[in-house]
């Protein structure tokens, strides 16, 4: 891995696929100013409103065509977020990440379903109108080697360490976590994921009232120590950190619990891993 300067751009995506988009082109162009060479969306960022399934976008397509000439144009690492993927009878959540050439490098479908009834807050479920993937994925980059996720995935610590066993520096979750469960649960999951496997987590998150709830906002990064870099509030920003290799070898050297496992006892199993290059 490499030192790097990273930009996450928390936004307020709506029912205007347009307007989501030339919202993307400009953070993307602002933040490159501002010396990010990774820019970093949310989940579902060109679209959030009623039947995302029926809104769903064809990959590739004109969708994937906007995020290559966005990160061709600006010479940058871009990680899309995610967007709602047409896929034959339902749809899939699909992350991507793009080269500063502009070719979609690596491609991530969403693997555990948002099916849940909180307490005094949203009942969702994201299976109704989405198909879960099949692969864990990995992206190899001139940055380090990377681990994509997409929101409910935070909370399978699984996942994280078959990732960071199979050389994850640094994770990325784009999400749209519901206010209610984020207030509580939001910080102590990525913190955990980022000790635990001594990586960088790089979460970057929707903000505002959607149809079903409100989203909590709060995008961070968090270094494998633990300490949070930088965190966003509830409105749309974008949000800055400088990602340190060193940090990240002397972290790993203090606590090698990746080394410390123990494989005659327990097994992580996972029918595919992807690494990209």
């Amino acid at each position: 891995m490499k030192d790097f300067r990273v930009a996450l751009v928390q936004m307020d995506s709506q029912q205007n696929k347009e307007e989501n988009l030339r919202k993307m082109e400009e953070r993307t162009s602002e933040a490159v100013q501002h010396g990010a060479v990774l820019v970093v969306f949310p989940e579902t960022v060109e679209y959030i409103g009623p039947d995302m399934a029926g809104h769903a976008s064809g990959v590739p397509g004109r969708i994937t065509e906007r995020f290559s000439d966005m990160a061709r144009k600006n010479g940058v690492w871009l990680h899309a977020g995610s967007i709602t993927e047409k896929y034959e009878k339902k749809a899939r959540n699909l992350s991507m990440l793009f080269s500063p050439e502009g070719r979609c490098v690596a491609s991530y479908r969403k693997l555990h379903m948002f099916d849940v009834t909180v307490e005094d807050g949203p009942s969702y479920r994201e299976s109704d109108e989405i198909l879960p993937g099949e692969t864990v994925c990995l992206a190899d980059t001139d940055l380090g080697r990377l681990g994509l996720s997409i929101c409910y995935d935070l909370r399978f610590p699984q996942l994280y360490r078959l990732m960071a066993d199979n050389g994850a520096e640094v994770l990325i979750v784009s999400a749209n976590f519901t206010d209610p469960t984020g207030a509580a649960h939001w910080e102590p999951l990525l913190r955990a994921r980022a000790i635990e496997n001594t990586c960088y987590v790089l979460a970057c998150g929707q903000c505002g009232q959607k149809p079903a709830f409100k989203a909590h906002g709060h995008s961070m990064v968090i270094d494998p120590w633990g300490r949070i870099l930088a965190e966003a509030g509830e409105k749309e920003e974008i949000l800055y950190a400088d990602i340190s290799s060193e940090v990240l070898k002397k972290t790993r050297k203090q606590i090698p619990c990746l080394q410390n496992q123990r494989e005659d006892l327990y097994q992580l199993r996972c029918g595919s891993v992807a690494i990209c290059e």
